[in-house]
């Protein structure tokens, strides 16, 4: 029997821990479909913390989101506290995130990257110093208040608990949680720490770890593929260069009129399109009008960013261009480059299209553990990630909730169809949401398929205490916002496939009914299109995997928010009309009840009124 830390196992949760526990004493890749509430997490780490600690390997618990590290913690500090074990996990998150030096704070992350490493290599962080040290001697300093400040730190803290510990003793907090990462039994750690090639070699040599001794559990992972698609992509428009050049005048250096060169580059490629796909080499010709090469121009334009974080503490568009150029050429059958004309500016992009060179790592673990309650098809997602088909098991689980405890309800009178996009479709929209958050006793979330969706519905909805989630909200923003809809009764919105729509549980049945507005479907340009050709080419499914399933999936996910526990009841509204058609309506359990409704208020008052009996 695996270290569990509750009294008792679930049945759904047993057969889950123990097909995954099976799984790595077998060294095999195991892929998990289990729905809200099947205790994926518990069941994960519980499997894969036994089998390390009896084979003397590394468990890491990769996530999409920083908020997400939160429930790994409290599984491995329950594990040590119940079974005493010796046994030490370690919160790991960005140098970006941990840093202290408030010179540094205003920078973007490729500008801060880029400093901080010179500032190390020029010995000039007094943070590194004292946590790493500069010499021997101050080596042994460092290592001597390391293990001073670690010495009541038990099996785990978190990233927040060990920046503060560091601002406390002025030392790095990032290199503390390399420090840690060493001699840790369990790191969890962002996605980009072992799938991104990079990234992951530096890693996992600083932390002195292998992949080969390593098990490696991904939460939420049908996010992977999109994330490290994402990770793995870059772009520059007309204000980069616009930028580039007045950094560089203000270093006294002329780089001529190159945000007019680059506009005029791009309106002759263009031409009349708004949109194009570029080879890789045309790049190389506007930069070649310069009469420099691009490895002559890189190295300049890395100096003068350089220079400009130093004088000004603030993000260098020269560093931006540097890095986007330096990625320009690399991985070019896994990627495509598009110009876009948009609001009178022009956007360059590289963006990688096949993640499998990177997520193909995977097939060198000790073991790996893909689980997730929306990880559909199953097939799908092996595939793209590149995961060896003889060596990877592949498992769905049923839903561990009474059928009766919810209802899915579809309103086929609206939609968010791009093609039907407007201020009548909207207000319709609107209405509806008004009606359905009077019908429910207790706290509404609304889950949008874009923030452009939501900016235009929610204007139109009557005022009422809303919480609204804006795009680029930081993590501690995210966490007061659900800080506050849990004292009760008020409205979230967010968007399907964010933050409080994934990987956040809501588990006081704070939610009551759950909107789901639309399909979050992409909209169709030349990248959705190279890469619906692309996965034709590779698998004959490019429309369903580079373009449905990702996306209807992401209403599936916000959907299953409000359910985390036994007892919980929940209405799922799905408010668009192609949940009825055969292409989206497969998200829908058809052991739950389904209801097709022009007026889901309705439906949603008569539930909640059926419950109130039920419990009299």
């Amino acid at each position: 029997m695996p270290y569990f830390r509750h009294d008792h196992v679930r049945p759904h949760q047993k057969a889950l821990m123990d097909d995954i526990y099976s799984a790595i004493c077998d060294g095999r890749n195991f892929m998990a479909q289990a729905p809200t509430g099947s205790g994926k997490s518990d069941a994960a780490l519980s499997a894969a913390v036994t089998s390390a600690l009896e084979r003397k390997q590394t468990v890491f618990f990769l996530t999409p989101k920083i908020s997400q590290h939160r429930i790994a913690l409290d599984v491995v500090r329950g594990i040590a506290e119940r079974h005493s074990l010796q046994l030490r996990a370690v919160d790991m998150v960005g140098r970006f995130h941990c840093c202290i030096d408030r010179s540094l704070s205003q920078l973007d992350n490729e500008s801060f990257q880029n400093a901080c490493a010179r500032r190390r290599k020029k010995q000039e962080c007094q943070f590194y110093g004292n946590a790493r040290g500069y010499g021997r001697l101050g080596e042994l300093k460092a290592e001597l208040v390391f293990r001073k400040a670690m010495g009541g730190y038990g099996a785990a803290k978190s990233h927040d608990e060990l920046i503060a510990l560091g601002m406390q003793h002025g030392c790095c907090p990032y290199e503390w949680l390399l420090k840690l990462g060493e001699s840790s039994n369990v790191i969890i750690a962002d996605y980009y720490h072992l799938m991104v090639p990079k990234i992951r070699d530096v890693f996992l040599a600083k932390v002195k770890k292998r992949l080969e001794d390593s098990i490696v559990i991904i939460d939420e992972a049908h996010n992977l593929a999109s994330r490290v698609r994402e990770s793995m992509s870059s772009s520059v428009n007309g204000f980069t260069f616009m930028r580039v050049r007045k950094e560089m005048r203000s270093l006294g250096m002329d780089a001529g009129p190159v945000d007019e060169v680059f506009a005029l580059w791009a309106e002759r490629i263009l031409a009349r399109d708004e949109e194009r796909l570029v080879s890789p080499y045309s790049l190389h010709d506007f930069i070649a009008g310069f009469g420099l090469t691009v490895d002559e121009i890189v190295p300049k334009l890395a100096e003068a960013g350089f220079d400009i974080v130093e004088k000004t503490g603030k993000k260098s568009a020269c560093l931006n261009l540097a890095g986007f150029l330096t990625a320009w050429g690399e991985g070019e059958e896994e990627s495509v480059r598009v110009l876009k004309r948009k609001n009178g500016n022009f956007y360059l992009s590289k963006r990688l299209l096949d993640p499998s060179p990177a997520t193909k790592a995977l097939n060198a673990c000790a073991s790996s553990v893909l689980m997730s309650g929306t990880l559909l098809p199953l097939q799908m997602h092996r595939d793209v990630l590149g995961l060896d088909p003889q060596r990877t098991t592949m498992k769905s689980y049923p839903s561990p909730f009474n059928t009766e405890s919810i209802v899915n309800i579809v309103t086929p009178d609206v939609t968010t169809k791009y093609s039907r996009r407007d201020d009548e479709g909207y207000a319709a929209i609107a209405g509806k949401l008004d009606s359905v958050i009077e019908a429910t006793p207790g706290g509404t979330a609304i889950f949008f398929p874009s923030y452009v969706v939501m900016d235009a519905v929610l204007p139109l909805m009557r005022p009422r205490s809303m919480l609204v989630q804006k795009s680029g909200m930081k993590p501690h923003e995210v966490r007061q916002m659900l800080k506050e809809f849990r004292h009760g009764g008020q409205v979230l919105c967010g968007v399907q496939g964010g933050s409080l729509a994934e990987g956040v549980d809501y588990c006081a049945g704070e939610i009551k009914t759950v909107v789901i507005v639309g399909v979050a479907l992409d909209e169709m340009d030349v990248e959705k299109r190279a890469l619906i050709d692309y996965y034709d080419g590779k698998f004959g499914r490019g429309w369903d995997y580079g373009y449905l399933y990702p996306g209807t999936i992401k209403a599936l996910q916000a959907a299953g928010r409000a359910r985390r526990k036994d007892g919980d009841r929940v209405a799922v509204v799905y408010m668009d009309e192609r949940f009825q058609w055969g292409k989206y309506s497969w998200i829908l359990n058809k052991d739950e009840k389904t209801v097709v409704s022009e007026r889901p208020e309705d439906e949603v008052g008569d539930f909640w009124k059926e419950a109130v009996k039920a419990r009299v």
